[in-house]
């Protein structure tokens, strides 16, 4: 059935109204669930906080929540020097998202929302730039609508729209970038390898393993000339000279950084030690069949997501059949290189050497992303046939919007959710806490535990008392008059200083909280 301009402008005015709706979803709540871990970091080196922030929570003084929560807003006499110094100790990861945190700080906004607003800001682009993308790859039609539509309603990608870390702004420049090659790759005029070498540097910025992008658009760009015959008139038609002076740009724009993370490589293989934590191979596999299943369905906030929503593979792989066989060449081999290089960069040292890489869906968005896209290129060319195949796509899309909806409903609605990880509980250990007669929370020095402090500064009452063990070599002498004692992460000596006749039991559902 066609329709009439007019009918299709009403159409396409009512797509683009709901999908606003469902991207507007980004910016609701944006302080409701926890603060974690990884957070509790970006809002201190953004502030220029780190060793004011050690030495305070070990100073063998005892401390409220709030003296430590200072460390989580803006100090007016540190200023962008600070911020840089507390970035550079950490060159693992790129700069961009937190000098725009910086800048949105700045903002008669709390301070978690800010930061998290930044991320939602390109959580609202992210649909924006699946249009595009797909646009230029496959042209006019119902698939860059589809697309959007896929990104927008996923569950997936809210999640990392309210989340005070860059991988909002990773995925999105993932995206961009691949669209303006496309578009350079099809005009071939200078503005355009420029916008490519722009979204290349932001792209580098952003995300260390943007850099993977770089042989992906060398690969497709091989790929695409040497599909069909005269293979050796078209690679010399490559316009390699464009391709390569728009990647030199962008890599000497990133020399700042690039000389940053040499000057600290060693930290940053400290930083990254944990991901060598060998979990087996059967548990990283079923982690990434629950990763793709819940970029589209996710109503649990638990780490395990249900069995049954594994049953979502099956239909997921048949969109991903469609793609792989009947989307237009050489076109479709740009998302089939993404999803595989960054599906092999996390999963494949996990299957060879053992890692836990693949625990954490974060380092494979790009892939996940990419099949996403791949499954709305199955259901959008589905769409545009006149059998019963059409009926079935259209359904498969409304089950997708419904899926997504409901998701996005639940995870507005919780208190917690799993991408809060090992911080998913501490909302309800502060409430344990709060409810203690005198309660004191003591912690051993650590990272770990610096961010799981702060995390669960958050939710305490004024009344509980902190304190930190401020020097490892010294005797552990706990402070006296309280009633109740919780542990973090306790070293032997604390646990030493207790004495035998009291135990520390851990507190059901963490492994890092002590209950005496």
């Amino acid at each position: 059935m066609s329709l009439s301009p007019v009918q299709a402008r009403f159409w396409t005015l009512g797509v683009v109204i709901l999908l606003m709706l469902v991207t507007g979803f980004r910016l609701i709540g944006l302080d409701h669930l926890p603060v974690w871990h990884d957070e509790v970091f970006t809002l201190v080196r953004v502030f220029g906080h780190p060793a004011d922030l050690w030495e305070m929570l070990f100073s063998g003084r005892l401390l409220t929540p709030d003296e430590i929560l200072v460390f989580q807003r803006p100090d007016p006499s540190k200023g962008w020097d600070e911020t840089l110094r507390a970035l550079v100790e950490h060159p693992e990861h790129a700069p961009l998202y937190y000098l725009v945190g910086r800048w949105a700080a700045m903002l008669p906004l709390d301070p978690v929302t800010a930061l998290r607003g930044t991320s939602a800001a390109f959580g609202l682009l992210l649909p924006l730039a699946a249009f595009w993308l797909m646009r230029e790859l496959f042209g006019r039609g119902p698939v860059p609508w589809v697309a959007a539509a896929v990104v927008a309603f996923s569950p997936l990608h809210l999640l990392y729209a309210q989340e005070a870390r860059q991988y909002a702004l990773w995925t999105l420049l993932v995206l961009a970038s691949s669209a303006a090659l496309q578009r350079a790759l099809d005009r071939n005029r200078p503005r355009d390898w420029w916008l490519y070498g722009l979204m290349m540097a932001l792209g580098l910025y952003s995300h260390l393993l943007f850099a993977l992008m770089v042989p992906v658009h060398a690969a497709y760009i091989v790929l695409g000339a040497m599909q069909g015959s005269a293979c050796r008139s078209r690679l010399r038609d490559l316009p390699v000279r464009s391709w390569l002076l728009a990647v030199i740009a962008a890599g000497v724009l990133f020399l700042p950084w690039i000389f940053a993370l040499v000057s600290g490589f060693g930290d940053a293989v400290n930083h990254t030690q944990w991901m060598e934590r060998a979990v087996g191979a059967q548990r990283n596999l079923l982690a990434w069949g629950g990763h793709i299943t819940r970029a589209f369905l996710d109503v649990s906030p638990h780490a395990d997501p249900p069995t049954l929503s594994l049953l979502l593979l099956a239909p997921i792989a048949v969109g991903l059949s469609l793609y792989l066989s009947r989307a237009p060449r050489p076109r479709m081999w740009l998302l089939v290189l993404i999803a595989l290089v960054y599906l092999g960069v996390v999963l494949g040292p996990d299957l060879l050497l053992g890692g836990s890489r693949s625990q954490h869906v974060r380092y494979g968005l790009p892939a996940v992303l990419a099949l996403q896209l791949m499954v709305a290129w199955g259901i959008g060319s589905a769409l545009v046939r006149s059998d019963g195949i059409r009926v079935l796509a259209a359904a498969a899309l409304a089950l997708i919007m419904v899926f997504g909806a409901l998701s996005q409903w639940r995870i507005l609605q919780a208190e917690t959710w799993w991408t809060k990880h090992f911080s998913a509980s501490n909302p309800e250990v502060a409430r344990l806490v709060n409810a203690l007669d005198r309660p004191l929370v003591a912690v051993s020095p650590s990272g770990v535990a610096v961010g799981e402090l702060v995390s669960l500064a958050y939710h305490l009452d004024d009344r509980v008392r902190i304190w930190g063990h401020g020097d490892p070599g010294a005797p552990v002498t706990l402070p006296g008059g309280f009633g109740s004692l919780v542990l973090l992460l306790p070293s032997a000596e604390f646990l030493a200083a207790i004495g035998p006749e009291r135990v520390a039991e851990p507190i059901a559902g963490t492994w890092q909280w002590f209950l005496e």
